[in-house]
Parts: C-alpha cells; structure tokens; sequence
C-alpha cells in the first residue's frame, strides 16, 4: 500500500528594510487585509504571514518594538538592555538590533512559545522586491523599492521562487510586484558571516563607507547583513577631470586617490598637453560602477589641490543626473521641455547647448526659452519655439564646489530656413523688344543637416528646382519663360519658393520680378568701378551683392525716371555681423548671461570706433544689435558694467553720415536710434556710477529726490518726480536726422535731451529744459517732444517759457486722454486728459448712483419679463461701465505701474468693455425681437441664459484667446508697458483689433436695431387713419436717439473715426478726439438720465420713498384724534 506524501511545511523570517518609513504601516495594513492562501506556484501556497518586529532608529541607537500578541524570548531579553522591563520572562522592546537569534514570537493558549530553525548554516538571502502602485494624483505610476531579508538553512532555493513573485497584486489598491531579483547573499556559520553581492550589484556607499575592508572586494567576511540598502545595481558613472599642473604624469597621483571610491573600475588618462613653460593639462576619466557622494568626491579633489605641483583641478560626472528629453525629431516651432533630476542636491544649476565643436552657450532667461526658479535637485528648461537656433546637444550641470553632475541629450529639430534669399535673374523681366523672355529664379539657404524638398513657383507655373551647394550655401534654380503679350499685361509677376522639412511643414517667400514694356521708363544698364547695376524699371529698386573686401550684404539703388538715384550702401563688416548674430541669439536665451551682453558691446564698441571707417549698413547693423539688446532685457538685467562700451558705441554711430539719397530711410534709422538708446539707458542697472560721457552722448544720474537738476551738452535740465533714479542723457547731432513732419521749415539744435525716472511715486511728471537761444529774439521758439509711438515731433503739453537775456526755457507735462482707447498710439492733446478725468469722475459717481436706484426701486419696476430683462441688461451694463471706468484710471499713468498691475488692468479694461457692448447687444436685439414678433413671448429664464451666456461668456472668450495668442503664437506683444492698453502695429496687426472689431460689429448692429425702432414709431397703427405728422414724427425720431443713444453705444461710433483719422495736421482729427473723449467718458452720466430718471415707473417709485416717510408719519397723527 503505497504511503501518502504529506506536504512540506516552511516557516521563514523575512526581514524587509524599507527606505520609506511610512511604508511600515501601509505593510502592517496590508497583513491584515491580505486573502490567503496565497498561491505562488502550483506547489506553494503561503498559508499565514505575520507581522513579528519593528526596528527602527531612536536617536542614535535602534529600538526594536514586538507587534501585538508578539513577545521577545526570555534570553533575547536578558542579553539587551529593555525598554518596558521584563515580566513574566518575556518583554516587548529591546534597545537593540540583534544579529541572530529568534525574532519576537506569538503568543500562543495564554503562553509564549519560542521556535528556532534547526541547523549548523543558515542563509540570508537580500531580495530586491520593486512595488508598482498607481497614483491617484496624475497619470504616471509611484514605484517603490524595498530590500526584502529573507532567512533560511542552506538548502533553501530563493532564486527559484522569485520569478513566481512577479507581477502579484498586493492588496485592492493595485500594488504590484513588477521585479525581483537577490540583490546579496550572506552565509552564517556560528558567529562568522560572508556577504557577498549578486550579479549586476556592488556593495552600497553605506556599507563601503562604514566597514572599509567590503569596498572594492567580492566577499566581505564581516557582519553586514543589518545595513539598508546592502547592495545596489550596477550603473555606469563617469568622473571627466581636468588637472593643470607641472607634472608631465599624474597617472600613479590619480589614481591613488580615487580608487578608493567604491566600485571603482579604471583610471585613464587621455591626453596630456604641454601648454606652456612647466605647464601640463591632463584629461582624465575615472570609471565607477556605483554613484558617490560629492562630499567625498570634493574632499579627494581639495587634498589634491593641497599639492604644490598642481595648480587646478575641475571634475564633471555622469551618471549622476537624470534629464528627461524628448526623443526623435520635433516639430519646427513646437514647444518643447527638457528636465533634469540630480540625485544629490546641489549648489546651483546651469544649462548649456553646443553644436558640433563650437563653445557651449549657457542659456538664460530669453523670448524662446524658460527657466525654472528651482535649481538645486530639480530643473526643467522649456524651449517656446524649436526653430534652427535651438538644434543641438544640450547638457544640465548641477555644480556644488569644484564638481559639476552632468546629464546630456540631443534634441532633433525639423529644420526650416530662418532665411530664404529669393533673387531673380535678371531682376527685371525685359519686354520692351521681345514676345517672350527668361528669368532664372533662385532660392538660397544656409546649409543644414535638413533635407528640404523645394518648389519654385512664378505665378502659376510650378517647376522642381536643380539643387546645387557652394560655401555652406544651398541654391535651388528654375529657368521660367515671360510671355510678354500676356492678357492684361501685368507690371510684375510673383515668384515663391517654398521649402518643406521631414515633418512635412512648409516655409515660403516670395519677391515680385518687375515687367519692362515697350512704353515703361527704365534706366539703363551701368557700370560703376566693379559694381554692375542691371537694367531696372522706373520707381523699382535694384539690388546687387557687395563687392568690398571684408564685408557681407547688399547695395541697393532706386531707378527714378529713366535716371539712377544715388546708391545705398547696406555692406556691413563681417564682424559686426557676427555681433548682430550674437545678439540675436542673446535675446533669444542662447548666451544669455552678464558675460555674454558685456561681449556684445565690447565687440560694437571695437568695431565701431573708427572714424571715418562705418557705412551707413555698419550704423543700421549696429542700431539693430541696440534694438535687440533693449528687447533682450526685458527678461535679463543688464549691469552697469556695460554702461561705457555701450554708450562710447552708440556715440560713434552719430559720427556717420546718415545721408543715403532716401531721407524715409535714414529717418526711420533715427527713429530706431533714439528710442533703442533711450530704451537701454532705461533698463541698464545703475548702482554706483553717476553717469558717463563720451563725445557725443552724455548721461547723468540723479538718487532719491523730488527734484533732479542736471546739464547735459550746456542744456540745464530740472526733472520734479519723486523717484529712486533718474537718468537724464543728452545725445547731440541727432535732432535733425529725426522725421521733422510738421516742421519742415524748423531748425531744429543738435541735442535731443532724454530724461527718465524710475519707481516715480508722483501721477505725472513735470520736466524743464533751459537752453541758451542762439537765434536771437527774432526766431520763433516751439517746445517739442519725440513721440515715440507715432514718431514724430509734438508740441502737446509742452510749453516755450522766454528767460532773462538769451535764456529760455521748454516746460512739459504729459497725461492719459480716454480717446487712446480707439486710437493706433497713445495721445497728447491740450486739456483732453483734464475733460477725460472730469468725465470719467461725473460719470462713475453717475453709476453708482444709478445701480442704488435700480436695486431700492426693482420689485416695484420689475413687472414683467421683458422689464425684468431691460432691467438686468441695463444693470449689467453700468457695472461692467463702472469696472471699466475705474480700471482706466488706475492704469492712467503707466509709468508708475509695475509690469503685472499693468497687464491686470489691461485684462480688465478689455474685458469689462467688451461685456458692457455685448449686453448693449442683448439688450438692442431683444427690443427688436419684441418690435417685430409682438406675439412671441420669451420666457424670463430664456432671456436670462442668452443674456448672461452673450454677456459675459463671449468676452471672456475674446480676451482668453487674444491673450494666448498673441502672448504664445505672436511676435507682436498683447498690451504696451507704455500706454497700459492693447497694442496696434499695422493693419490687422495688433492685439486692438480684438477690441475693435466686436465693438464695431456691435454697434453697427445697435444703429441698425435703432432704425428698426426708428421705423416702427413712425409706422401709424391700425386705429390710425393718417400718418403722424412731420413735428411729431421728428419729436419721435429724437426721443429714441436720445433715450437709445447711450446705452446702445451709439456714441462710440466716433471712436471708429478716431482709429482711422490719425492725421494729426488736420483739424478735424482734434475735433473727433475732443467730441469722443467728452461724449464717451461721461456715458455714465447719460445712462443715468435715460435709464432712470427717463422712465415714469421709476421716477414714481423714487418719489415715493423719499415721500413715503413723512406721508406715514402724517396719517399717524390724523389717526389719534
């Protein structure tokens, strides 16, 4: 008969280390929670698990506490010193953590019993267990590790049942085991114990640090078992040193110092370079296979630097940090984010991006880039455009003394062009003595590591181009035939080329190629020394390459008649296109330190100094690296040790002659000039210095006053603003470059003085200039300021006070009028900002009265739903007013407004008039539904969802969505610092646009719903037999613009005029900016007349409150009679 197999029973103690300690009692929870059995394979099943002993640190000593209905045995407790004393031979804590011996033990039938594994050996096997759990805070998982001790005799097979542990769900919540492997394994015969690591794992920091003689060996004969972590994965760490020093070999001194790092692996040298007399550098890596702790590092490095034969010593590491980058090619101008996680923390952090073997540029805060503000142990890098200046390896360094953690990264950018040079060959298509002719269309690139597929187009021809590559240039070029008696005879044709990346994204531009015809103009073919200009159609620009050694760009020469004008010299110094690129890439983030801007302006200065030797492209290329340097701080400080390279500079462009044959462009050059300059002495930090003077520019710097006296060039220049700073520069030989529209028969003195005052506390500014009158008493005096906005000469606010002898003096003060509303620029007209403050007073005071009213009389006029909706439209619409008009004046003087208050009340103007127009909306529409479905009722609710849907969902809309785009997908700025208001560039160009288009829309609708009610008033009725008569139908006619007027808006038509009328030379332009001003900012006043007082039903109700009290009062007494 054969026997029965009993099953084989194992009791094993597991000792799980955690490195979270809140995880004891998320694992305590999970005991008791647990279904068993627990099957790991078809053989094995967990039976019970319990819980016995917690030990942990309390203080500087281990404390270890028996769970409940657990007790530590008599002789474990007369062998360590307890906590809670010893009853009945057993205790429940120790202050101690023991080697060997039994854990805490059940207590089982009221005793305690105590069992121990019978054996000689015994294993500890330290298994590496990883928990999954999902977190309920984001999409990504929490993972979790936790060394798990595991202990049993030698004959016990961990390995085999590890994989079987793999992918078990704990507990409801969803944690899993996704990985475990024997990270070490310790042998215990008697009181000696060998540890030794598992393959792919090295001893941890902890225990190389503690016990010496386990570091860098195989098997440690030590007791060990009781360090957390004991062992550790692999991973490859790198320390890439450079040591400068006098000795040739520094091998043997290398690597006598680092080998002591744990887990080192190798030592290698690279290369030594002799860079001078006694002088060697060395470019060494050392290889680990664990991470290390930078003190430890530091201190290798600062007891190598102790040594006289050595003068520096830098290490980087990798392996040390983490980045997170995207991978594969991006999308061209896509946003982009790259993080960087240090296992240590750090002093501070730095990001870089390098091509190829060109010197790293640090990045720093930039229009394209962003930089987190935590930069110690976490750093993120977000790139807003990836466009060709951002493709590159990029790297993270957390740097903490002489170390810097580094981690690296590619970012792969689908290329587009940033420049198309698009030419025509010849630039103009002859047709003066032929049916048909050719021009050859090339498109030129930079190279790249793109391939692009192009396409050249004229008109509606298309043909694939032949691709050709010389000097770092790709050229694509297409012959075309012209027919020259085409229908119509176009003056010119339109010739494109577009260009598309990998991602299939597309990249165009186009020229026009003029048309010469028999009867046209055209000036001839000429040649000037070894400048060839091709034959050119009258009122067109002919453009060659420059021919100047030593010099890049174009010459350019316009065709006036059948004559040549003179030419126009855009060739530029190589090197100062190099600055101007620099620049580019500082305002872009790329460089973007006090370093690299003080680089930039040494280099202007260097190469602008000379006289005599810069064109007028040197002075554009020049005045462009001002301009984006201006826009470069708005995200950068820039220090005062940049004051006299730039300002020594900007005074050697004034040097130049400017005089170029095409007066708009060497006006428009001044224009960029002077406000680049003005811009930069404005945002440059003055700490120190009480100004700086060159020979053609002068800046004096005033501290902490209510009154700033300076002189500048012999002009005397008093400033009353309580401020912080105020910086007052002269800049002489300027003025009369400047546009002189409207003033065109003035003579204009040579110094433009410029004075600005920084944290001004005052709500204006009051400046004088006293200058000496060096045309005599005959000569008439204007006082005028540079409007920078309309750029252009203005006497506004500005004042000519005669002096004493040849003394006079100008005296300006300027404001915010309420028509800058609707206008392109800001505007400075007499007293228009004194009637807007008047008005906007009168008409807030107005509203607020206006809604106490609606709020004492509404149960009384609310009867109906239509009077409930023209009530509610009309209280929306003066709150809305109200929060407008309070917003406008508090942004009414910028200048003492930070940058968020600024772009806060822009919001706010913005949105709370679009909501005010959008309730006129509401309002004019249901009175017309109304007027022409006299039948259909709409209920309350109805109304009352449309209306606050219209009202308030539409302008929130608008705003969102023209603040994200022009903030994100536009060059152009959603408001201006300047005005506090939205911007305006050029048609269609500017944030205003998504203020004047609604209101516009708005109100052509209000006038057309005024028409309609215009219309139905004149319209007799059924009982009438005759129509009304002319007097009265005027009188009708009159009421409904006097009582609809306001509170359709109807007064802002005037504003569409102030958009479009900003010739400033006509009177009427002042006429319609005066009548908006007045008629608009008193719209308060006007609801409050036609809203309120204007209707019976409220006129009574009002009558009656104020009369109701004493009318009681007097039917009281009759009463006691």
């Amino acid at each position: 008969m054969a026997s029965q197999v009993l099953p084989s029973k194992y009791v094993i103690d597991i000792d799980v280390r955690f490195f979270d300690l809140f995880l004891v009692d998320y694992l305590r929870n999970l005991i008791r929670h647990i279904s068993l059995p627990l099957t790991l394979r078809n053989s094995i099943n967990i039976t019970d698990i319990d819980m016995n002993t917690v030990c942990g640190l309390n203080g500087t000593e281990y404390e270890c506490k028996c769970e409940e209905n657990h007790v530590w045995p008599n002789d474990t407790c007369r062998a360590y010193q307890v906590c809670d004393g010893i009853v009945g031979g057993t205790c429940g804590c120790i202050q101690a953590l023991p080697s060997e011996g039994p854990l805490c033990q059940r207590v089982v039938l009221g005793h305690r019993m105590i069992k121990t594994l019978p054996g000689a050996g015994m294993l500890l096997f330290a298994a590496l267990f990883v928990f999954s759990q999902p977190s309920y805070v984001g999409s990504a998982e929490v993972t979790h590790w936790a060394e798990v001790m595991i202990e049993g005799n030698k004959t016990l097979n961990v390995a085999v049942h590890l994989p079987g542990l793999i992918g078990t769900v704990l507990d409801t919540t969803g944690v899993t085991i996704t990985n475990a492997e024997i990270a070490a394994e310790c042998e215990i015969i008697g009181q000696n114990s060998t540890c030794w690591c598992g393959p792919d794992y090295v001893w941890s920091n902890l225990v190389c640090d503690n016990v010496n003689k386990c570091c860098n060996v195989e098997k440690c004969v030590a007791n060990v078992s009781d360090y957390t972590p004991l062992c550790l994965p692999k991973v490859n760490v790198s320390l890439i040193g450079m040591l400068t020093g006098s000795s040739s070999d520094v091998k043997t001194m290398l690597l006598s110092s680092f080998n002591v790092l744990n887990a080192f692996n190798s030592l290698i040298v690279q290369s030594t370079i002799h860079t001078g007399l006694n002088t060697y550098a060395h470019n060494f890596t050392v290889s680990l296979s664990s991470v290390f702790a930078t003190p430890k590092v530091q201190s290798i490095i600062s007891t190598l630097l102790t040594d006289p034969t050595i003068y520096s010593l830098s290490v980087k590491s990798l392996g040390m940090v983490y980045m997170e980058a995207p991978t594969g090619k991006v999308c061209y101008n896509s946003r982009q984010q790259l993080n960087c996680t240090s296992i240590e923390v750090m002093s501070k952090c730095v990001w870089q991006m390098f091509r190829g073997d060109e010197e790293p540029l640090i990045l720093g805060p930039g229009s394209e880039v962003q930089l987190s503000d935590t930069c110690t142990e976490l750093s993120t890098v977000a790139l807003l455009k990836t466009n060709g200046y951002w493709s590159g390896i990029y790297s993270c360094l957390f740097v903490s003394g002489d170390i810097a953690h580094m981690a690296i990264a590619p970012i792969q950018i689908a290329l587009l062009p940033e420049v198309i040079n698009v030419t025509s060959n010849p630039q103009t298509a002859d047709c003066s003595e032929s049916s048909s002719t050719k021009v050859s269309i090339s498109c030129s690139i930079e190279n790249s590591t793109e391939t692009y597929k192009a396409m050249l187009k004229l008109e509606n021809v298309e043909i694939a181009p032949i691709k050709e590559e010389h000097n770092g240039i790709v050229k694509y070029t297409t012959e075309f035939t012209v027919e020259c008696l085409a229908e119509g005879k176009p003056s010119s044709l339109e010739a494109s080329c577009t260009l598309e990346n990998s991602l299939n994204q597309l990249r165009n531009r186009t020229i026009r190629v003029a048309i010469i015809y028999p009867s046209d103009l055209f000036c001839a073919e000429e040649d000037i020394e070894e400048r060839k200009w091709p034959k050119t159609k009258n009122n067109e620009t002919a453009i060659i390459d420059c021919t100047a050694t030593g010099r890049q760009g174009l010459m350019k020469r316009k065709c006036i008649g059948n004559k040549w004008g003179e030419e126009v010299s855009l060739c530029v110094k190589a090197v100062l296109n190099s600055v101007a690129l620099q620049a580019k890439y500082f305002e872009k983030g790329l460089g973007a330190t006090q370093e690299g801007a003080q680089f930039i302006f040494q280099s202007l200065k260097n190469n602008t100094a000379e006289d005599g030797e810069n064109t007028f492209g040197d002075v554009k290329t020049a005045v462009s690296v001002f301009e984006t340097m201006n826009k470069a701080s708005v995200n950068i400080p820039l220090g005062e040790n940049l004051l006299a390279d730039f300002i020594d500079s900007a005074s050697s462009m004034l040097n130049v002659t400017w005089e170029v044959g095409d007066k708009e462009e060497s006006s428009s050059l001044a224009s960029q000039y002077l406000s680049s300059v003005e811009g930069l002495v404005k945002t440059i930090r003055i700490n120190a210095s009480e100004g700086y003077n060159s020979s053609n520019i002068q800046l004096q710097v005033c501290r902490s006053g209510s009154t700033c006296n300076r002189t500048v060039f012999n002009v005397d220049v008093e400033l009353n603003a309580t401020a912080d700073m105020v910086k007052t520069v002269g800049l002489q030989s300027l003025a009369n470059r400047l546009p002189n529209l409207g003033y065109e028969d003035a003579s204009f003195p040579s110094i433009v003085v410029s004075s600005t005052a920084e944290n001004n506390t005052q709500p204006s500014v009051n400046i004088k200039l006293a200058f000496p009158n060096e045309q005599g008493s005959s000569a008439k005096m204007t006082c005028v300021f540079w409007n920078v906005t309309e750029e252009r000469w203005s006497d506004d606010g500005c004042e000519f006070v005669k002096g004493p002898g040849n003394l006079a003096s100008c005296e300006c003060n300027h404001l915010t009028s309420f028509s800058m509303l609707m206008s392109k620029h800001s505007v400075s007209m007499p007293f228009l900002d004194q009637l807007t403050y008047i008005g906007l007073g009168v008409s807030i005071c107005s509203l607020i009265v206006y809604i106490i009213i609606e709020c004492l009389v509404w149960s009384a006029v609310v009867k109906s739903s239509l009077s409930h909706f023209r009530h509610t439209a009309l209280l929306n619409i003066s709150l809305c007013l109200l929060l407008a008009d309070c917003s406008f004046l508090a942004s009414s003087f910028p200048s003492i407004l930070n940058e968020t208050m600024c772009l806060v009340l822009v919001v706010a103007k913005h949105y709370f008039f679009l909501a005010m127009f959008f309730w006129m909306l509401c309002l004019s529409v249901m009175l017309v539904h109304q007027l022409i479905f006299v039948f259909s009722h709409t209920g309350k609710k109805m109304y009352m969802i449309l209306g606050f849907t219209i009202g308030y969902v539409c302008p929130t809309v608008t705003v969102a969505v023209t603040y994200v785009y022009y903030d994100q997908a536009s060059d152009i700025p959603y408001y201006s610092s300047k005005t506090c208001w939205l911007t305006y560039q050029s048609a269609m160009q500017g944030s205003i646009h998504a203020f004047l288009f609604p209101v516009g829309t708005i109100v052509l609708v209000n006038v057309f719903s005024m028409v309609v009610v215009i219309a139905t008033v004149l319209k007799p009725s059924g009982a009438e037999s005759n129509k009304k008569g002319d007097k009265d139908a005027a009188k009708s006619i009159i009421k409904v613009i006097l009582f609809l007027t306001p509170i359709f808006g109807g007064t802002w038509i005037l504003g569409l005029f102030v958009f479009l009328m900003d010739d400033f030379t006509q009177f009427i332009t002042y006429v319609v900016h005066y009548a908006f001003t007045i008629v608009n900012s008193l719209q308060g006043f006007f609801i409050l007349l036609t809203g309120c007082f204007a209707e019976k039903r409220v006129r009574d109700e009002i009558l009656r409150i104020v009369l109701g009290k004493s009318a009681k009062e007097q039917g009281t007494v009759t009463s006691t009679k």
